[in-house]
């Protein structure tokens, strides 16, 4: 865990040391509490002064990849059963930028789940809800499928998709659930072949919809039927709903696949590769 405030503070003007001893002890702090560090954005916080605010900029693009790696390994560890969600995209967005306030994308989603909890009736059918849930997303905040830029790796990762209000299936529908969870709704992941749906259940009711077509109602035939024509045999299995691991480990697949054939970053790809092994050592 991250030390207290005023000696992590001292721990970070560290960094204007020049021993090599001095500088290796810091990074393996830095290091230690990388969890906390991307995604709590405490570094930031502190009152340090210009030079030691360079030094620590240096240090962290330094080190940016082995940040990631470690902060993602804690994930893992933090909870065995599944890797939380929200805190894994996130993860994917500081790797993608590490120029990004995550405190920032975390409010923003507070307060979109705010302002749909707002317009949601009190009680009604199920579909009610999604009905009006879709309406604000696709209608009044006009997010949308990218189909036209569909291999951007812009659509892959959360921040971006908040900016631009385009995405790919399984980030819309990451973006669902993240809202959905802050408002109670109970929502889970459908990863059907080459696409990537919703499903509220809520133990009695069941309604599949697809964020990347502005909230598109199937029924559960329908999503069979599909199923069906590409030859698939655990249909129910499908429709149950996924993991956060098999979640996030598709998203990475994807962004491994944009940066190996499309965008041609080997860099990018092997990083995302790697990242991908180590989420599958833990839940695979």
């Amino acid at each position: 865990m991250i030390e207290a405030g005023t000696q992590f503070e001292h721990i970070l003007k560290l960094l204007d040391d020049e021993s090599p001893q001095i500088q290796k002890i810091v990074r393996t702090i830095l290091l230690d509490n990388s969890a906390d560090i991307i995604l709590d954005s405490k570094i930031h916080k502190y009152n340090l002064s210009e030079e030691s605010q360079h030094h620590l900029s240096s240090t962290l693009e330094e080190i940016h990849f082995d940040m990631v790696t470690r902060a993602m390994m804690q994930l893992c560890k933090a909870q065995l059963e599944d890797i939380d969600l929200e805190k894994a995209v996130l993860l994917l967005a500081y790797w993608n930028n590490p120029e990004i306030n995550i405190q920032e994308i975390v409010t923003n989603l507070d307060e979109m789940a705010a302002d749909i909890r707002k317009q949601l009736p009190l009680s009604g059918h199920p579909l009610s809800f999604i009905d009006i849930m879709n309406e604000i997303l696709f209608t009044d905040w006009g997010f949308k499928g990218n189909s036209e830029d569909y291999y951007n790796p812009e659509n892959s990762f959360i921040d971006r998709v908040l900016d631009t209000r385009k995405g790919i299936p399984i980030s819309l529908s990451v973006l669902c659930i993240l809202l959905a969870q802050r408002i109670g709704l109970p929502m889970v992941g459908i990863p059907m072949p080459a696409h990537f749906i919703l499903k509220y259940d809520n133990g009695e009711d069941e309604i599949f919809f697809d964020p990347f077509y502005e909230g598109k109602l199937y029924s559960r035939e329908e999503c069979v039927n599909y199923l069906e024509q590409a030859k698939i045999k655990n249909k129910d299995e499908i429709l149950g709903g996924c993991t956060n691991y098999e979640i996030v480990a598709r998203m990475m697949r994807n962004i491994q696949l944009v940066y190996s054939s499309y965008m041609e970053k080997p860099e990018k790809s092997n990083q995302a590769e790697e990242l991908l092994k180590l989420l599958d050592t833990f839940f695979k």
